[in-house]
């Protein structure tokens, strides 16, 4: 099943979204959402990576959830998103990113390849380019890859396309890319991974690679984060264009409280009165009391 949109054929209908890590380093405001829940510009970040997998032609969803999982049903009580189906794939024990996508693999389809996304970046560079780099020469996996950010420990040979090696495993190549956490895969992948173990999907990776079938992309266009910890929270909602008013028409600004350009204050929110705030985030139906004074802070709902 191949689905078709404004641009042409994407070649992959479905995307695995991985939601089910504890975001341990985001904690507290994990404490009470799950990562990919948290918002971002007022609506779950998960949304984010739905809609750009929408963009490009994906028309049905499975999210792996763990912690806190019952808040995903009230972001999807009908199990639908925008017309697409959206499935949940729970695990009582975290199956880690090999284990994880091995447990989705009847959901799947079996005759063209798997998107898998994380559900908690944020990120602007073309979707598109990567499926279609994938669909082109169809090796076991396309990775898309930056030659920014922290964790540069990917080798990639731009010249053939092909990636040499991760976290230095191989002995090969040190690395200069970072990988995103989104790649392309063909359903032969799933015969690599071991069934009902909690396993990393590194090791079917560096086989691939072995193989000279483990491809890659530069994805440098536009903007990619991953928002791990408070600080890069609260840096993604200044370094992103805003999809939305960042100041919500339902948002409560009490008189005589002021709050800068780069404050970002969710529907249902309540900013009480004589409160100064910048660069803040105030969650949904989230409340700032009185005489606050406050800078790059996060005012989020407690459990």
């Amino acid at each position: 099943m191949h689905i078709t949109d404004g641009s042409g054929t994407c070649g992959i209908s479905r995307a695995f979204i991985l939601g089910a890590g504890l975001g341990t380093r985001l904690r507290p405001l994990t404490g009470i959402l799950p990562k990919p829940l948290i918002p971002f510009f007022h609506e779950p970040l998960v949304l984010h990576a739905m809609r750009r997998c929408h963009e490009c032609g994906i028309r049905e969803f499975i999210i792996n959830t763990h912690h806190l999982a019952d808040a995903w049903d009230r972001v999807f009580p009908e199990r639908s998103w925008n017309g697409c189906p959206v499935h949940f794939s729970h695990e009582a024990v975290l199956l880690d990113s090999g284990g994880g996508v091995k447990k989705i693999e009847p959901w799947a389809a079996a005759d063209e390849p798997l998107l898998v996304m994380n559900g908690d970046t944020a990120a602007t560079f073309d979707l598109r380019r990567v499926i279609a780099a994938h669909m082109e020469r169809r090796p076991a996996v396309t990775l898309a890859l930056r030659t920014d950010g922290d964790k540069r420990n990917v080798g990639f040979d731009a010249s053939s396309g092909l990636v040499t090696d991760m976290r230095h495993a191989l002995g090969r190549d040190p690395g200069t890319c970072q990988f995103t956490g989104a790649y392309c895969m063909e359903p032969e992948v799933f015969g690599r991974i071991p069934a009902d173990e909690a396993v990393s999907i590194i090791p079917v990776f560096l086989d691939y690679i072995r193989e000279g079938r483990l491809h890659g992309i530069l994805a440098d266009d536009g903007l990619w984060m991953d928002m791990g910890t408070p600080e890069s929270y609260l840096q993604a909602h200044l370094d992103f264009p805003s999809p939305v008013p960042r100041i919500h028409p339902e948002a409560e600004i009490s008189s005589g409280s002021s709050v800068d350009a780069a404050c970002v204050v969710g529907p249902g929110a309540v900013v009480e009165e004589n409160c100064r705030l910048n660069g803040c985030i105030v969650w949904p139906g989230a409340r700032v009391p009185a005489g606050t004074r406050a800078e790059r802070r996060i005012f989020y709902l407690s459990r």
